[in-house]
């Protein structure tokens, strides 16, 4: 827990309706070491899903973008299990995060607008927590 990316899982999703917003975010996580893929919008996230790249380790997710709705992360952890998701928002959105996708999935939440320095904590912090499995 050196603070660098582990590249065993470092591939991450990042998907929001807002191109600066997906451009500062994958700059910022690609200059870390991190694979960022992204999707500009809930769409381009349905059909990244269907076709099933390989293995993403964490989704960064936007709460508040049009169709990302309890269904979409659902759909995002039957196309890859184990992945991990850090929701985001411009407004205090934790207790509605904490209610999307599986139980026992590691999800976090952080608030718009960030530092980058926050992103990347956030990041390792999600990507070291350990997964809990419920019944």
């Amino acid at each position: 827990m050196g603070g660098m990316p582990d590249p065993d899982n470092g591939v991450v999703l990042v998907a929001d309706a807002d191109a600066n917003v997906l451009e500062n975010v994958s700059s910022t996580l690609e200059k870390a070491g991190y694979e960022v893929i992204t999707a500009l919008g809930s769409k381009p996230l349905l059909d990244l899903c269907a076709r099933r790249p390989k293995a993403i380790h964490l989704a960064i997710l936007d709460i508040t973008m049009p169709g990302a709705g309890p269904d979409l992360v659902q759909r995002i952890s039957d196309s890859y299990p184990g992945i991990r998701i850090l929701y985001t928002a411009t407004t205090d959105e934790s207790g509605r995060a904490a209610q999307f996708g599986p139980s026992g999935r590691v999800r976090d939440f952080l608030q718009k607008p960030f530092r980058r320095s926050q992103l990347l904590g956030r990041v390792l912090q999600v990507l070291d927590a350990p997964m809990v499995h419920t019944a």
